[in-house]
């Protein structure tokens, strides 16, 4: 297997310690983080040959992002430098009944100014097998409307395998400008993490009543319309307090037209739920590449993001063997 590269945007994570609100805080935690980097940093966690491309300034704090991830095992030669901007983000870390919030502090960051393609894609794309990207990136400005797009047919190409995570944030453009690239980019696709609000917004699916399983016909209304995708995955989150819930995890065959589910996970002590997603996806991902079983790798992925939600950070902390150990222990203290 060759290299996961990621391409994204890149950013300070800056975080109240529980039980201070940003607005009285005088000390802050600080991070990096981003979705395609985190799921690169979790892939490498669990023994992958990772890379992440990106834009950011010639400083410190992008020197110090840098080592951060080298430091997690992501190959970060492909990070260009130059522009004025690292974009940051606050988080407000919730507690009991009172939910965690994000103030992003990312307009003119170096990536999101970028006109035109910087990288040479042949060097880029070099022993690369499986590229990951989000709606995240191409929502960064109107050039990376066309830009992410561009690069995602570049790797068609060359016959390298498309995972996109929907993602869509609609403080950063609006559903018809989504709807316009998400068009353009899912008949690329090979590996989509999507969900019910995906296939309503951008694919003109009938909501249909709550029920379990109820998943099953968003996805196959969304393979329905984009057949060439492979899998379609995602998780069902279901809110008892702010920061607690019960969650599982779901894949679609299309090919086989078949459903696989994990099973459900009460957290009723949620540490921090920011990166639990790109835990999922990348652990994902990860059965994907090792082509395991496709209930083994829901359940594999479910677990990875149900350990990130026990610790701080954008990033899974947790290695391979000890993901597997947690899907069979049942005890108390893993000695």
């Amino acid at each position: 297997m060759g290299k996961v590269l990621g391409i994204g945007e890149c950013m300070i994570r800056l975080s109240s310690q529980r039980g201070q609100r940003l607005l009285n805080s005088t000390q802050l935690d600080l991070t990096y983080g981003g979705a395609e980097a985190n799921v690169m940093a979790n892939l490498a966690q669990l023994k992958h040959k990772t890379k992440f491309a990106s834009k950011i300034p010639d400083n410190s704090m992008s020197h110090n992002l840098v080592r951060h991830f080298r430091g997690m095992g992501v190959d970060c030669d492909p990070i260009v430098y130059g522009g004025d901007r690292l974009g940051s983000y606050f988080v407000e870390v919730g507690t009991g009944l009172r939910p965690s919030s994000v103030i992003y502090d990312r307009a003119y960051s170096s990536i999101s100014m970028m006109e035109e393609i910087e990288w040479d894609l042949d060097e880029l794309f070099e022993d690369v097998t499986l590229l990951h990207i989000t709606g995240i990136t191409l929502g960064l400005s109107k050039a990376w409307h066309d830009l992410g797009v561009e690069i995602i047919k570049a790797a068609k190409e060359r016959d390298i395998k498309i995972s996109f995570d929907m993602n869509y944030r609609q403080k950063m453009w609006s559903h018809e400008e989504a709807r316009s690239v998400y068009e353009k980019v899912l008949p690329f696709v090979d590996y989509l993490n999507a969900g019910k609000l995906d296939a309503i917004h951008f694919m003109d699916s009938d909501e249909v009543e709550e029920e379990p399983g109820c998943w099953q016909y968003y996805m196959k209304h969304i393979a329905s319309k984009y057949p060439n995708i492979k899998f379609l995955y995602g998780t069902n989150r279901h809110m008892i307090t702010p920061n607690s819930y019960k969650m599982s995890g779901y894949i679609w065959d299309t090919g086989e037209q078949k459903a696989y589910e994990s099973k459900e996970y009460r957290m009723d002590t949620v540490v921090d739920r920011i990166g639990a997603g790109d835990s999922f996806a990348a652990g994902i991902l990860h059965g994907f590449i090792e082509e395991n079983p496709l209930q083994e790798v829901v359940e594999f992925g479910m677990a990875a993001s149900v350990l990130k939600h026990t610790v701080s950070g954008d990033v899974n902390l947790f290695s391979l063997s000890e993901i597997e150990n947690f899907m069979v222990n049942t005890s108390n203290v893993i000695r």
